[in-house]
């Protein structure tokens, strides 16, 4: 199908483009911290067991004159890093620390208790958080990382589902329900009454993230032209980045999770609004059989660029009837069960996915050594932002410019390398490591986009929102299972580093069982994926070789 030549008719590089692009650049600012929103809302401050002076054992006069210093000596414990306890306290008061003669750090055989009152919180970074809001320290800590966990659970389930449904159901209206149901969700979230409620709106939020970032991307590049596709890749990375940086730089002032939360959910009111004005894709109309409704948003897009001349044209009878001429081929939609029982679908998904799998799981171990980067938790997030943006601006070439699967494995075998290297540099060569570091994440940033561009090429548009799902899917669940590695390291303390190091260069095998998609014309319907193999492989005729490439956007 001529899709690039209709749209060429209506405007392929006007101010719709421009105003998609745009729509889609702000989205990815405001959705890129959902992730690691929880290392601000969920942030641990310093804490330590209330002191109650109303308890009867504490035999605490009204008129002693203590400090606070001097209640936290009698009260609290030192413990091994000669800092107060923070989930222990005295069973009785420890008097005799008054006397600035004995020191408090032989406190260590008297005898403790849980911290029974509940805990002061050190206010002085974060007014407020989830953890000091519900009290999710020491027994209790782990719940916070229930919380991250079904956090990470939408993501999971929303990936595959909300593709079939886009794929079935069209783009627009999913980005319509979901944006106003994040704004809804995220501002209960706001004010969730207790934890469990809590971890259900995140987990919803999570789900609803994934479908409009899924779907959002998906819908600009089936509206604009083969060219805007480098561009709109490196400027949604772009400002992913960037809004993970901002996110540094937000929650150092507003430092209530209440509002911090708050202030990520209200602008998707306004998505939504702009969502209703937005085209439904003509180009999955087109697929699906929906001509008449594909004419008409044409009409639109053509009106936006100016061109309502061309509006006009596209009311005769020759266009509708070329469009149904293409749709008769291909209006039948694709089944789900295509996914697993075509070898070409197939292959596609198991290598792909490998290949995204085993960036994603080792990225995790590369953010290991974050920690050496600085104890400031704010100037960290902007630090991680601010590095991804020479990578990022750099593949906007290598797009245009260089083969997909050659840079694919290059950036791999990067990454694994430099994992690998820092198992034999010790942590006290703090400036190499971080070269590396910055080396690893500059890769990591680089494949995001290419890999972005690669999985659109490779999967046809009847299926595109489904494999996107598919993809995602894959690359939370090697976040999982990479953090849960870490745990193996109190039995040996080198194998997570190791594993990280070795599987995505071990990936890099699965390279060789995906097509080349650069400078080839994009895929409409599955067919079209089995002449371009034909193409590749020569095992085509001139004359059906020369149709494809006419039929096909490239």
């Amino acid at each position: 199908m001529d899709f690039d030549e209709i749209l060429h008719h209506v405007g392929d590089s006007g101010r719709f483009q421009i105003c998609m692009i745009i729509l889609l650049n702000i989205l990815s600012l405001v959705l890129s911290p959902h992730d690691v929103l929880e290392n601000f809302t969920a942030a641990i401050p310093a804490h330590h067991c209330s002191i109650n002076l109303d308890n009867s054992r504490s035999e605490v006069s009204t008129d002693m004159n203590l400090t606070t210093e001097d209640l936290m000596k009698v009260f609290i414990p030192m413990g091994p890093n000669q800092k107060p306890e923070q989930c222990r306290r005295f069973r009785y008061t420890q008097w005799q620390f008054l006397d600035s003669n004995i020191s408090t750090f032989n406190s260590t055989e008297l005898e403790t208790e849980p911290c029974l009152d509940g805990w002061t919180y050190d206010h002085s970074v974060f007014t407020s958080t989830i953890v000091t809001e519900w009290d999710l320290v020491c027994d209790f800590q782990s719940f916070k990382y229930y919380a991250q966990a079904t956090s990470l659970a939408g993501h999971l389930v929303s990936g595959p589902l909300s593709g079939i449904i886009s794929d079935r159901f069209g783009r627009k209206p999913l980005l319509m329900y979901c944006s106003l149901a994040y704004g809804a969700v995220g501002t209960y979230c706001a004010f969730a009454p207790n934890f469990s409620v809590y971890c259900v709106l995140r987990f919803l939020l999570s789900a609803f993230q994934s479908t409009i970032l899924i779907n959002s991307f998906i819908l600009v590049l089936e509206e604009a032209s083969a060219q805007w596709h480098p561009t709109v890749i490196v400027l949604s990375g772009l400002f992913n980045s960037i809004g993970q940086g901002v996110l540094g730089g937000l929650a150092y002032v507003i430092s209530d999770w209440h509002l911090l939360q708050l202030a990520y959910a209200l602008p998707f009111f306004i998505f939504f609004v702009l969502f209703c004005w937005v085209p439904e894709s003509v180009r999955w109309l087109i697929i699906t059989g929906k001509t008449d409704q594909a004419w008409k948003e044409l009409q639109r897009i053509a009106s936006i660029n100016g061109k309502k001349g061309i509006a006009q044209n596209l009311t005769t009878e020759d266009l509708q009837s070329k469009l149904k001429e293409d749709v008769n081929s291909t209006g039948k939609l694709f089944r789900i069960k295509d996914i697993f029982i075509n070898p070409m679908i197939r292959k596609i998904v198991l290598s792909n996915s490998s290949l995204l799998f085993a960036e994603l799981f080792s990225f995790v171990g590369l953010l290991l050594d974050v920690q050496l980067l600085g104890k400031n938790i704010f100037l960290t997030q902007i630090f991680l932002g601010a590095i991804d943006v020479p990578s990022k601006s750099l593949t906007y070439f290598t797009i245009r410019n260089v083969s997909r699967r050659p840079l694919i494995a290059f950036l791999l075998l990067t990454t694994g390398s430099c994992i690998t290297i820092t198992i034999f540099i010790s942590e006290e060569m703090y400036v190499l490591r971080t070269i590396i570091f910055i080396l690893g994440k500059g890769c990591f940033a680089a494949f995001t986009c290419i890999s972005t561009a690669y999985s659109n090429e490779l999967s046809p548009v009847e299926l595109r929102s489904t494999l996107n799902g598919v993809f995602l899917a894959v690359a939370r669940l090697a976040g999982v299972l990479s953090a849960l590695t870490l745990a193996t390291r109190k039995y040996f303390v080198y194998l997570p580093m190791i594993l990280y190091g070795v599987l995505p260069i071990v990936a890099t095998i699965s390279i060789l069982f995906l097509p080349e998609t650069f400078n080839l014309p994009h895929t409409d319907i599955i067919k079209d994926m089995e002449k371009r193999k034909r193409l590749m492989s020569k095992n085509i005729s001139k004359k059906e070789g020369q149709d494809f490439l006419e039929t096909t956007e490239c």
